[in-house]
């Protein structure tokens, strides 16, 4: 197999785009002068702080026998919701979002006013112009211009150790924008995390015995020999969320999908120079269940929300994954005491306008309906609750749960308290009752109007 470069480091540095200026011009790549810089980078280290710990499986309990590879058409996105409500009544919610969004507009309804709405769609504007050509990576390679790539020279691919490609790889995803990098390692369980469909497209995800990735108008074709997930998050402004259940806190939500499909790109131009296969789903999710990929690679645990929640940002952030043929040493999994957390608190059940999510003490293993993929002994959710309240509201998302979350909890005035009760209840989960119930900011409601005249740091964070 023959790839396009010179066989220099100096020139991989160029050609992926992380060489910058070696003089302290300004720009972050300037701390790499070759692929060793990157991955003896601090970026590329994987340093946990003391109170959470590496484990070898995910505290919440699977059960890889019980999982199947989910039909997809049944998320509420797609065809979901109109399977659990009804086609009729799912058309008249429709329609009630519809006007409801309308009449915000034109009443210029705080919070729901034509500038919240367009920031809501400029936030989305990267992520849905490339989402659809998104499995096999972009289409046009970097002109030599801006690369150093010879369009004519022949090259062997990049090669390092497992270890040392995922130090690389964290390094890179970081400067493209990640926030916190894992690696799953596919297999005969991990897979089934993988839909058997795209329930956007119809076309359905295949795994075969072929070197190269392709599809069809019929399917998605991964390789077996891409058996390594690159799972990635992008942070979400918590001064946004904090506008929850308005339309402004939406435009976090958008923002972090289109970052996450700039840095999906980027990582897949920078693995197809080095001669590998990386493929994706556009970041819509539309592979696969990213947030239990996040889990395994140690990114977050699952949380009585039904979602991953980090150690750090609590659930504002996405989680994305990218799969392919480059070697990795996976990640382990952690134990921050998140789990352990919700079982006591129930703060976002608690609150939740479309009592959609479980109050109950103890996770199960009882799926609520079709629209959840059963193996997991978790919190599952009343999906068309979340939904339906979504449409009343003017057809965008709430978020109540996500910014009334205590893991949510971002003030900068306060982070040393705020990391010290993660510590603790890291360690010593006789404390979680009293810290929930000294929990007593609500997260969410904030003023949107307020929000405009904030002095905020880029995207928000």
């Amino acid at each position: 197999m023959k790839y396009r470069i010179t066989g220099s480091k100096r020139s991989y540095m160029k050609m992926l785009g992380l060489e910058g200026d070696t003089n302290g011009g300004g720009t972050g790549s300037s701390q790499y002068r070759d692929l060793d810089d990157v991955k003896a980078s601090p970026a590329a280290e994987r340093k946990l702080p003391w109170w959470i710990r590496e484990v070898d499986k995910p505290t919440v309990e699977i059960d890889w026998s019980q999982m199947k590879r989910f039909d997809s058409s049944n998320i509420m996105f797609v065809n979901g919701f109109a399977q659990a409500v009804g086609p009729d009544n799912a058309m008249k919610l429709g329609g009630q979002a519809v006007e409801a969004g309308t009449k915000a507009i034109l009443e210029k309804e705080k919070g729901y006013s034509l500038r919240e709405k367009a920031l809501v769609a400029g936030g989305w504007l990267t992520s849905l112009l490339t989402s659809e050509h998104a499995f096999l990576g972009p289409e046009s390679p970097v002109p030599f211009g801006m690369s150093g790539i010879p369009d004519d020279l022949d090259y062997p691919r990049y090669e390092g150790t497992p270890e040392e490609n995922t130090r690389m790889v964290r390094a890179a995803a970081r400067l493209y924008g990640a926030d916190s990098v894992g690696v799953v390692e596919l297999d005969e369980n991990t897979r089934k995390l993988f839909y058997a469909n795209d329930g956007w497209d119809s076309r359905k995800w295949e795994f075969e015995d072929v070197d190269r990735a392709y599809e069809t108008k019929e399917k998605k074709v991964i390789p077996y020999r891409t058996r390594w997930v690159i799972v990635y998050t992008v942070r979400m402004s918590p001064s946004s969320l904090a506008t929850a259940p308005t339309a402004l806190s939406t435009a976090a939500s958008s923002l972090a999908y289109s970052e996450g499909t700039s840095v999906q790109l980027r990582l897949q131009q920078f693995i197809n120079r080095l001669g590998y296969q990386c493929l994706a789903d556009g970041n819509m999710g539309t592979s696969g269940n990213s947030p239990g990929f996040g889990v395994l690679a140690g990114l977050g645990e699952l949380s009585r929300l039904n979602r991953m929640i980090s150690p750090y940002w609590g659930p504002l952030v996405r989680v994305y994954k990218v799969i392919t043929d480059l070697p990795l040493a996976p990640t382990r999994p952690i134990d921050a005491g998140i789990f352990r957390f919700c079982r006591t608190c129930k703060k976002c059940a608690e609150v939740c306008p479309s009592n959609a999510l479980s109050t109950e003490t103890e996770p199960s293993w009882e799926v609520q309906g079709p629209w959840n993929n059963p193996g997991v002994k978790t919190y599952y959710e009343k999906a068309p609750n979340c939904f339906s309240h979504w449409l009343r509201i003017g057809g965008h998302d709430c978020g109540i749960c996500l910014a009334a979350c205590p893991f949510s909890k971002q003030d900068r005035s306060f982070i040393h308290i705020h990391n010290l009760v993660r510590q603790i209840v890291a360690t010593t989960p006789l404390f979680n009752g009293i810290f929930r119930k000294l929990d007593t900011d609500p997260g969410y409601g904030k003023d949107p109007e307020a929000w405009w005249d904030l002095d905020l740091p880029p995207y928000g964070l």
